[in-house]
């Protein structure tokens, strides 16, 4: 029996499901079942053809379920205390090394029915908001190629997670926050996040992901989007993980009828990390607008893959990456709108734009499009260039440094995307990010 086995094995799943619904229960030992059925997935398959996966990474112990240990914001770790002082969140929970440890809900969102609380808890406390909601956006059922592996080992092994509700009518002003952090290498973790926005119900939610450098460290995470007939979600996941850590995360939104989603990824941190974002648009009138950024340095692998699936007719989606890479760098984007014939009269966009500011950094774009109805708009394009060391030498002849000059072409060129997003404050935060790797 392999190391990865041992590891990953029928008794890891029974042990998280341990008084947990039997509907959970099952939904685990199905996903697991699913789990070892499927290759894992390698360059040979399309959806990974840039992307090398090493299983060993999941030969390091998963992290158990732990008990809530719960600080005071002083005691946090000084990051995070950092982190969180920087945003404007109004509600968040923190989880360190997989256990809840910071909680901050105001009484008067409490007051209104919002419910922000590990998802452990919720399934305990809101069962009947999350039984027939989880797994319903990344449904264990539906995991059938090699491409799923790491998906279905997620539904099977998520050990904590957070649960977000959001209740018919309500809009929320301010900002709600879901924060992970790690400090302990050598285990992997496996966190996911529900988000269920009822009709007509307003939100922003913002997930970040952060840690120092730690090798190894492996970390799957899966997030759901439920946005029901109105629902208006602005959304954004942040990794900021640090050197040593890979990292794979996928996210899947349900758009019902007139729902708006304006979702940002942005990945700056890992050594590898391999982001999925997808929308479904389900009623007319939904509208998801997926934008990403992102920025690899020395040593690291960003790989990003969008999914636009259209199954309702007179509903639009928009797709905008903008990326850079430094020293050996890599980037990897694939995306894919997809129309079924149901899917009339549709507006589909989808762009990805690359900078390479070195020789040695590396980006490959694909994007792609497979369309069975014919009353519809779609276009699709992607650009890859180096940077324009014409402009870098009309900088420098006005005393500016190469350093601060890549800074400033690489904010101007990454502000296409980031002026969509309207967090000024996770702008700046960003921004700050990029320039310190420009500069090494």
């Amino acid at each position: 029996m392999s190391t990865v086995e041992v590891s990953l094995s029928p008794a890891a799943v029974e042990r998280l499901s341990a008084g947990e619904p039997a509907w959970l229960a099952a939904a685990r030992r199905r996903a697991f079942e699913i789990f070892e059925k499927l290759d894992w997935p390698t360059t040979k398959n399309e959806a990974w053809r840039y992307t090398k996966l090493d299983p060993e990474l999941f030969a390091l112990p998963p992290q158990a379920r732990g008990e809530a240990e719960l600080r005071e914001f002083e005691d946090l770790p000084a990051a995070l205390q950092k982190r969180l002082g920087e945003t404007d969140v109004e509600a968040a929970l923190v989880f360190i090394n997989g256990r809840l440890a910071y909680v901050r809900l105001p009484d008067e969102l409490a007051s209104k029915g919002v419910i922000l609380e590990s998802l452990a808890e919720a399934v305990e406390r809101h069962g009947e908001h999350v039984e027939g909601a989880l797994y319903q956006a990344v449904s264990e059922a539906a995991l059938a190629g090699p491409e799923d592996k790491l998906a279905a080992l997620n539904a099977a092994l998520w050990s904590y997670g957070a649960f977000v509700y959001v209740p018919a009518g309500v809009e929320l002003e301010a900002p709600l926050g879901v924060f992970h952090y790690a400090d302990e290498k050598g285990a992997q973790g496996h966190s996911r996040t529900l988000l269920l926005l009822d009709d007509n119900a307003g939100a922003t939610f913002i997930e970040e992901f952060l840690s120092p450098p730690l090798e190894p460290y492996a970390h799957v995470a899966v997030g759901e989007i439920l946005l029901r007939p109105g629902a208006r979600l602005r959304h954004a996941a942040v990794q900021t993980w640090g050197t040593g850590v890979s990292h794979f995360h996928r996210q899947h939104a349900l758009l019902e009828r007139d729902a708006v989603l304006l979702d940002l990824a942005a990945n700056l941190g890992a050594t590898l990390a391999r982001t999925e974002v997808g929308s479904e648009l389900l009623g007319p009138g939904a509208d998801s607008e997926m934008l990403g950024v992102y920025f690899a340095g020395a040593g690291q692998h960003l790989d990003h893959y969008t999914t636009q699936h259209h199954v309702s007719a007179q509903a639009r989606s928009d797709v905008y990456y903008k990326g850079a890479a430094n020293a050996d760098g890599k980037l990897v984007y694939q995306g894919m709108i997809r129309l079924e014939p149901t899917a009339q009269q549709t507006d589909a966009y989808q762009t990805n734009r690359n900078l390479l500011l070195s020789k040695q950094a590396r980006a490959e774009s694909v994007p792609q499009l497979e369309i069975a109805a014919n009353d519809v708009r779609c276009s699709h394009g992607s650009s890859t260039a180096p940077v324009d060391e014409e402009q870098i030498f009309y900088m420098q002849t006005r005393g500016i440094s190469r350093e601060l000059a890549q800074q400033a072409l690489v904010a101007a060129f990454l502000e296409e995307v980031l002026g969509r997003v309207p967090l000024a404050q996770l702008r700046a935060h960003i921004g700050r990010i990029i320039e310190s790797r420009i500069a090494g």
